[in-house]
């Protein structure tokens, strides 16, 4: 039967890396969490070295154990959550494992004889970096920083041209803020980073930050033995290799990377004793300040085995900063016009307002991880607000509960049932906050095992994680900064230049294992004696100039027959087709700056937008008017009486329908109270159908009159692969059943035998197949048999990193898109490469989309730094790369649509603009 239908997603399907990719949670219940805060203000009691402490019954105590000769002492907490906190005095650092009652004998021995050799560990984070030191006689402790064992990731150029690090940086920053930048971490996959006039190589930036370590760990403990660096677990080849890069040039001599999880189930496991027997399976719950992991992990005689991580580079500890201070400039004098001074920065003393409000924001935060309520000061306004726990954890709700299902998913990834999972471990400094353990708990049954500091977790764990994890070989060392080459422009401009290297890095998706821990050897600096250079003021001031040195050489020689106009190449998205859809979602909870600026640039005239009447190919015809609060999850075009309209939701939960050629909002569906993360639309009797989703609700209704809502139930948990008509019925295809789309009830079945990465119907040859990417090879089945329905289409030789369906004529046509930018369309009837393969050089591909411009087809493809649109049948470029947005503004979503007869495609960005941009050749 004909069927019209378009992509949706994948029932497995890793888009746009781990960042995006979010899984399944129940609904939202139980009270917030008091018991892990009530362990303060206990009385002593002392306990002989043998004893072990039941635990208690009634209110929360502490006892002093005295271990060994009175030379060390363990102080145990309990509260009536079943919460053992201890505390090694003499370092001063605290830990916990929560849930679990440990034996005092075995710990303090542990404390007191530690025969593995002198190291430093050290957990480069997105707002703050921790180094853990072991001296020679085994006692660990962390270094301070002017006085704190956490040292802010910032850097600033100072007024002699050299870098600076921590807390004389953000003193900096405040004066300056054109030469500071907060999160180094943030910008690990921009070529360079802008500091004032001078533009440094990301390597430099982070050099300048490990350099700043290595000279206060030298000072410490002299020789630094061993140096453990750790690494997010989902860190492809590229991004481990730039920081081991600025390892080497910081003086460190060669290290060893490790995956931040394994690092902090290493620390929980060997460090605090926490059981967790062999074969057995833990969760690393890692919420930091700009990023969140999750991470299943089996315990295996050698260590640690990888089986499962999703997570997201663009949520931590800032975001929940950014979602108070956007509900502060609601609720406190919304109407004060000085609010975008503070929210919106232009002008310097402006960006330092808003420092002093963030500043100010972060601290009221964590005092109510402390306390029921607390003030603030909002500068420029100059009031005082009154804020409480319950409207701290109703603002953050969203964002922690999108962590839940991230750690949902990785369970249910791995294959571990819960009885299987011996421990949940909360790491990064955000995990502090009472709502996390609280909804954790709940939602997956397991209790969580915090502890007092759990920033501090990740970096105390490299030390002995070496001892119980197996190391792959070492590869060739890279070459100290920089890294890569960039582009050629001399004169420093306010965007990064897109690097020039390939391939480009290669996308992660869930990374499903066992996967061994890495472990990556950087190459020693020639002499010892260099280190101290290196690690001076003058030797990290040299070292930048002469990375600076390089980049302009290697502009003088570049083949200028290769440079495209790298200025334009600042954007990224992710989508598929007018319906597409995918099971997994995508977004933050972000900023609520439209960050509109880094879109508005006319190829050819300078900034501003081009009326559509005499827009070319790359222009800017319109920006949206009423912008997403965080990032734009999904973006869809259809014809609403004749007219083009664009249909965006995001992680705000609002559906918005503008006119793509003005900007203007039209209409709005607020039946959604979560992030979108499904949105299809479908022609029924001559009215377009939206069929959206967040992750508790699905909701059918029509898209002329968002009022008029055909249906609202609760979501199908199998992901929806393909809206479309089946014969004359609205339908949907989830898992391998066909559902009635106005319904949710099962009209007919799908068989198959393939595990797909991607999957949709298509017609082909008449009849509808399902049609999917299978272990790097496309596939064509036939749904009543599940067999293959035509020829062997060839494997690809590197992981499919986007995939799209579509017609070129009458010739049905799948598009792959590798990670190494290999982009090749498929014949569907007969297995057979159609056209010549393109390649993508100046981006990492997140998504595409097939269709056809002046009777061809062409695929658009978005990615890390925008669009590109290439021809199907020659492979070649058609024209610049357009729409450039980059780093937390990066695109999300596209979507081709047809305006008047001007082609025009409607983009979705991080930071919740939403921009139209011309594809008229």
């Amino acid at each position: 039967m004909p069927v019209v239908g378009a992509l949706v997603g994948a029932a497995v399907h890793p888009r746009h890396e781990h960042r995006r990719r979010h899984q399944h949670r129940a609904a939202e219940r139980g009270q917030p969490a008091r018991a892990r805060y009530r362990a303060r203000g206990f009385t002593f009691h002392s306990a002989p070295p043998d004893r072990t402490i039941d635990p208690p019954s009634a209110a929360p105590h502490r006892a002093r154990v005295n271990p060994r000769d009175g030379s060390t002492t363990v102080c145990v907490s309990y509260c009536r959550a079943g919460v053992l906190r201890l505390r090694d005095t003499s370092p001063g650092v605290e830990t916990a494992p929560r849930g679990v009652w440990t034996d005092l004998t075995k710990v303090a021995a542990m404390a007191m004889s530690n025969p593995r050799p002198a190291g430093v560990s050290i957990d480069f984070g997105t707002s703050h970096t921790v180094a853990s030191i072991r001296r020679a006689d085994g006692r660990v402790h962390q270094q301070l920083f002017d006085g704190s064992p956490q040292l802010p990731s910032a850097v600033f150029m100072n007024d002699e041209g050299g870098p600076v690090v921590g807390a004389d940086a953000l003193h900096g920053g405040r004066r300056k803020p054109e030469r500071f930048e907060p999160n180094p971490k943030r910008r690990i996959d921009d070529a360079t980073i802008l500091l004032g006039e001078t533009e440094l190589p990301v390597t430099s930036v982070i050099a300048a930050v490990l350099s700043r370590v290595a000279r206060d760990c030298q000072q410490t403990l002299g020789d630094l033995g061993q140096v453990t660096v750790t690494v997010p677990a989902a860190w492809g080849p590229t991004r481990r290799h730039i920081v081991a890069d600025a390892a080497t040039a910081a003086g460190l001599g060669k290290v060893d990377l490790i995956a931040e999880p394994v690092a902090a189930a290493s620390y929980f496991v060997e460090t605090l004793q926490h059981d967790v027997p062999i074969g057995s399976g833990v969760v690393v719950y890692d919420l930091g300040g700009g990023t969140f992991d999750a991470t299943v992990l089996r315990r295996s005689a050698g260590g640690f085995d990888i089986l499962a991580v999703d997570g997201a580079l663009d949520l931590g500890g800032l975001d929940f900063d950014q979602a108070l201070a956007q509900h502060l400039a609601a609720s406190v004098q919304p109407d004060d016009e000085r609010w975008t001074r503070i929210m919106s920065p232009t002008e310097n003393a402006d960006l330092r307002y808003r420092a002093t409000f963030m500043e100010e924001v972060r601290q009221a935060k964590e005092r109510l991880s402390r306390s029921v309520s607390t003030d603030l000061t909002i500068p420029l306004i100059d009031v005082d607000a009154h804020l409480t726990r319950e409207e701290l954890e109703s603002v953050c709700a969203p964002l922690v509960e999108r962590t839940v299902r991230v750690a949902q998913g990785v369970i249910r990834e791995s294959g571990l049932a819960n009885e299987q999972i011996a421990g949940l471990f909360l790491v990064g400094a955000a995990s502090r906050m009472p709502l996390v353990a609280t909804r954790l708990h709940q939602e997956l049954g397991i209790a969580p095992a915090a502890i007092e500091q759990p920033e501090l977790a990740v970096s105390e764990g490299g030390l002995v994680t070496r001892e119980i994890i197996s190391t792959s070989p070492a590869p060739t060392p890279s070459p100290a900064l920089p890294p890569q080459v960039t582009g050629p422009q001399v004169t420093p401009q306010p965007s990064p230049m897109p690097q020039m290297q390939s391939p480009m890095p290669v996308q992660q998706g869930h990374m499903t294992g066992p996967i061994t821990q890495p472990s990556m050897q950087t190459g020693p600096i020639p002499a010892q004696q260099s280190r101290s250079w290196l690690t001076s003021t003058a030797g990290i001031t040299t070292l930048i100039a002469s990375a600076l040195a390089i980049v302009l050489i290697a502009g003088l020689f570049i083949v200028p027959g290769i440079l495209k106009d790298q200025g334009e190449l600042n954007a990224g998205n992710d989508d598929t087709s007018n319906a597409a859809d995918n099971e997994e979602s995508s977004g933050e909870e972000a900023s609520g700056d439209s960050g509109g600026s880094s879109g508005e640039s006319d190829p050819g005239e300078g900034s501003g937008l081009v009326d559509i009447a005499d827009a070319q190919l790359g222009d800017q015809i319109a920006e949206m008017t009423d912008p997403h609060v965080g990032a734009v999850t999904r973006v869809r075009t259809a014809e609403v009486d004749g007219e083009t309209v664009a249909v965006t939701g995001g992680v705000d939960g609002i559906i918005r329908i503008w006119d793509p050629a003005t900007g203007e909002l039209i209409d709005t569906y607020r039946g959604h109270t979560d992030e979108i993360e499904g949105m299809s639309i479908v022609d029924v009797d001559g009215r377009p159908v939206v069929w959206s989703k967040d992750y508790s609700t699905e909701s059918v209704w029509y898209l002329d009159d968002p009022s008029e809502v055909i249906d609202s139930r609760e979501s199908n948990y199998n992901g929806v692969a393909w809206v479309g008509m089946w014969g004359s019925v609205p339908a949907y295809a989830s898992g391998n059943e066909i559902m009635q789309l106005f319904t949710g009830d099962e009209i007919d079945t799908i068989q198959s035998t393939y595990y797909p990465d991607w999957w949709t119907l298509e017609e082909v040859d008449g009849k509808m197949r399902e049609v999917g990417v299978s272990e790097n090879r496309v596939y064509v089945s036939d749904m009543e048999t599940g067999e293959s329905a035509g020829g062997t289409f060839d494997q690809l030789a590197y992981d499919v990193a986007a995939f799209d369906v579509g017609q070129a004529g009458d010739t049905a046509l799948a598009v792959t898109a590798t990670s190494e930018g290999s982009v090749q369309a498929w014949d569907l009837a007969s297995a057979e490469k159609y056209g010549t393969a393109a390649t993508e050089l100046y981006q990492t591909v997140y998504d595409m989309e097939v269709t056809q411009l002046n009777d061809r087809p062409v695929v658009l493809v978005w990615g890390s730094t925008g669009l590109s649109l290439f021809d199907l049948d020659t492979g070649e470029q058609i024209g610049e790369s357009l729409a450039p947005h980059s780093g937390d503004d990066e695109l999300y979503y596209a979507a081709i649509a047809n305006v008047d007869g001007h082609p025009v495609a409607v983009t979705g960005s991080g930071l919740g603009t939403v921009q139209t941009w011309s594809l008229q050749e």
